[in-house]
This record gives C-alpha cells, sequence and structure tokens, in this order.
C-alpha cells in the first residue's frame, strides 16, 4: 500500500468520503481505494436487493418447513397475503 495512504485518517477526510470510511473502518477504506479509487466499477446495491432474496427463502422455509399459513408470513414479513403467495409459487418453480 501506498506510505501516504497509510497515514491518511479519519481527520483527513470530509463529507462522503468520511462517511465511507467511518461506515467501514479506515483500513477497509484505504484498501478499497487501493483496489476500485477512480474506476468507476464499484457499485453498492440497494439494501432491498441484497436481502430479499435472504427474506424470500425465509418465507418459503417457514412456508415448507414450519408450516406457517400465508397470512402468518404475510404479518410476520409485513407483506401482502397476495406477495407472499407470489414468493412461494416462484420458490416452487426453482425461481
Amino acid at each position: 500500500m501506498n506510505d501516504l495512504l497509510e497515514n491518511v485518517e479519519l481527520d483527513n477526510l470530509t463529507g462522503e468520503t468520511r462517511e465511507l470510511a467511518e461506515t467501514i473502518g479506515i483500513d477497509a477504506f484505504r484498501r478499497l481505494v487501493v483496489a476500485y479509487g477512480g474506476t468507476g466499477r464499484l457499485y453498492v446495491p440497494v439494501l432491498h436487493n441484497v436481502i430479499a432474496p435472504v427474506r424470500n427463502r425465509l418465507i418459503y422455509q417457514d412456508y415448507t418447513e414450519h408450516n406457517m399459513t400465508v397470512s402468518q408470513l404475510a404479518v410476520k414479513y409485513r407483506l401482502s397475503d397476495t406477495y407472499i403467495r407470489k414468493i412461494i409459487r416462484e420458490r416452487k418453480a426453482g425461481k
């Protein structure tokens, strides 16, 4: 790693750059800068896109393994009955 980069601390950063370093930690921030700085290749997905597949798997498990009803799942996951049925149908089809 660049010697100057090793000396970068949170106090040297401002704005969103500082927020990022505070969120992931200064060491991870330094590695991120080395690996992706200026490349335009880094995309941070929306939270929903990260957790939806996990949520859907858990819904299907609750439905098949714990015999929860669609209504119970809708309450537990704060989704509509229709959307729960769609998730179950898609999981059964292997999507």
